[in-house]
């Protein structure tokens, strides 16, 4: 018996022995391991050497960062400064390849212009599949191109001075009206407008999209109900500073749809697995009601307009894509689809493109003509004496007398508040390639940081000798002048001075789109496509405020520059105090 145990002690022993023995052997294991899966960088890139240390790369860093300023392009354009260098990576996903930070015009200008190594963000597009076949997704190829032509009629002068100006215009007078019943409420006191400009700019690209085939609005009801409001229906404090918040009327399904696809889509462009959220938030109730709701809508909107398009009534935006479908299935030989779902899908999200960007954009110019009087004062003057008719009859001007009017300063102004407000281009390498004589692997993700060097800060001078060929051969403005403070409002970069022009009239002064280094609406193939109506709603509805009220100065507290990044930078605060002049 005794024997028996002790052999049995012995096996057990042997067995702790050899497991004592194996530890270390799993430890080193693990290690190793450890160690193979930590960062790595690529050799001859700048990096932050204590995010190789550890499996989380950089990405802690910039959660924190991001939790406090909502904006990735603020953080990404502290790791530049940081490493003092052009170009630099980080380590954002774990185990995967790192990210390129490109703070160089001329390089950034190269790569979205001429490069053909590099396209469309896999890490945008997986983000964005709940955009359906929407051309924003795909790469530079032939369906990219092939939903290019179905809407190439929707931003040519005709469609946009006949169609969608007039309703610019429209929608601007309802603004004004919407404003001043609220100014009248307010009693000096400040409002946001926030909601006002996504509701106008929202309706301006239904319009553009359905024109009067659709009936709903979300400036309309938000301005009946104001006017139904009496002085004693408003909540003030004795307190003028104290802003006067004012109730929101509910609005249509299909435009709350319109209102949480972006949200969708940043939230999925920031998910660490895009694909499978997508997939299990498609299997979801509200994200079913959401793009159930758009598809029964585009369906009923295209059916509308298939009737008038064979009736020869060719006017909305889906009315042209319609034509353009039936001449193309025509040339080719084959039966129009106008059932195609890249009908569909294409025009929804020109209307989530077109609204999410530019009500942002008209938010951040009421902040800057709030906060810079003088630039407010000399945009009213150059109004004024340009459209000296409208004011010397004491009314408004047209949308043809605004359409025509050359306003060199009024475009520097809107050139200057995208310039600061502009979001990080993202780009793809489609095959092994280089950045400033740096190796770029295939499928590597480049971010053109577009707040930093070069842009708001002075540039980081580059060795010409390890620029591209295409890029030492293009002679372009790539730098301002560098010795003046370029994070501040100044319109006048972008202007020329004609002869001894001292004012800011067209006689004085001429716009230069080229005079630095901007990259809101991207370059190249692949540059916004809704380019020329964001610039007319923008310099339509912004001018007729301004011909109208006099933008008065805001408590600090709810004047923050802060803004928030998702497909395009936002305002986190936009009130207004005014005074009708």
């Amino acid at each position: 018996m005794f024997a028996y145990f002790n052999s049995l002690v012995s096996v057990e022993t042997s067995a702790i022995d050899r497991s004592l023995i194996a530890i270390p052997f799993v430890l080193i294991a693990l290690f190793g391991l450890y160690q193979w899966l930590l960062p790595k960088p690529v050799p001859g890139i700048a990096y932050n050497q204590e995010a190789t240390r550890s499996l989380l790369g950089d990405a802690p860093s910039m959660i924190k960062e991001v939790s406090v300023t909502g904006e990735f392009r603020v953080w990404c354009a502290k790791q530049v400064k940081k490493m003092n260098s052009p170009i630099c990576q980080v380590f954002i996903r774990p185990f995967g390849n790192p990210w390129i930070l490109l703070a160089d015009f001329r390089e950034s200008k190269d790569i979205l212009t001429r490069r053909k190594e590099f396209d469309k963000s896999s890490f945008l597009s997986d983000g964005m599949a709940c955009m359906g076949s929407f051309h924003g997704i795909y790469t530079t190829g032939d369906k990219f191109k092939s939903n290019r032509q179905l809407i190439q009629d929707l931003m040519t002068t005709t469609f946009l001075n006949s169609h969608v100006g007039p309703a610019i215009y429209n929608k601007g007078l309802e603004v004004l009206k919407l404003f001043e019943k609220k100014m009248n409420l307010a009693d000096g006191r400040p409002f946001s407008v926030k909601k006002d400009f996504e509701h106008a700019s929202l309706d301006v690209m239904l319009e553009f999209a359905f024109g009067k085939n659709w009936l709903h609005t979300s400036t309309g009801p938000q301005l009946e109900h104001v006017c139904e409001m009496s002085a004693t229906d408003v909540k003030k404090s004795d307190n003028l500073d104290q802003p006067v918040e004012f109730p929101l009327v509910p609005i249509v399904d299909f435009l709350h749809s319109v209102y949480e696809a972006p949200e969708i889509v940043e939230k999925t462009i920031n998910a660490i697995m895009p694909k499978l959220q997508t997939w299990w938030w498609s299997k979801q109730s509200w994200y079913q009601k959401i793009f159930n709701e758009k598809d029964r809508v585009m369906t009923e909107q295209m059916k509308i307009g298939l009737e008038n398009y064979k009736a020869g009534d060719i006017k909305t935006g889906v009315e042209h894509m319609l034509m353009r479908e039936g001449s193309r299935a025509e040339r080719e030989g084959r039966t129009p689809n106008f059932t195609s779902k890249v009908l569909q899908d294409e025009m929804f999200g020109n209307i989530i493109g077109g609204h999410h960007t530019t009500s942002g954009a008209m938010m951040w110019l009421v902040k800057y003509l709030t906060d810079l009087p003088h630039i407010q004062k000399n945009l009213r003057a150059v109004l004024y004496d340009t459209l000296s008719t409208a004011k010397r009859e004491s009314r408004l001007f047209t949308f043809e007398e605004i359409r025509r009017a050359k306003l060199p300063y009024w475009d520097a102004v809107i050139e200057e508040m995208l310039r600061l407000n502009a979001v990080t281009v993202t780009r793809e390498a489609m095959c092994d390639t280089t950045i400033l004589g740096c190796p770029i692997k295939k499928g590597t993700q480049v971010f053109f940081v577009s707040n930093g060097p070069g842009f708001l800060s002075p540039s980081i001078s580059v060795d010409d000798t390890v620029r591209s060929e295409t890029s030492r051969a293009a002679k372009i403005k790539d730098r301002w002048d560098e010795s003046q403070d370029l994070t501040t409002f100044a319109p006048e970069r972008w202007l020329v001075r004609k002869n001894d022009g001292e004012g800011l009239g067209e006689n004085d002064v001429e716009f230069d789109g080229a005079a630095g280094p901007q990259l809101v609406f991207g370059l190249g193939p692949r540059a916004c496509w809704g380019r020329r109506l964001a610039h007319m709603e923008m310099k339509t509805i912004i001018a007729m405020l301004v011909w109208d009220f006099e933008l008065l100065p805001t408590p600090p507290a709810i004047s923050s520059h802060a803004g928030l990044e998702g497909i395009a930078r936002v305002p986190q605060q936009c009130y207004l105090r005014l005074r009708k002049l």
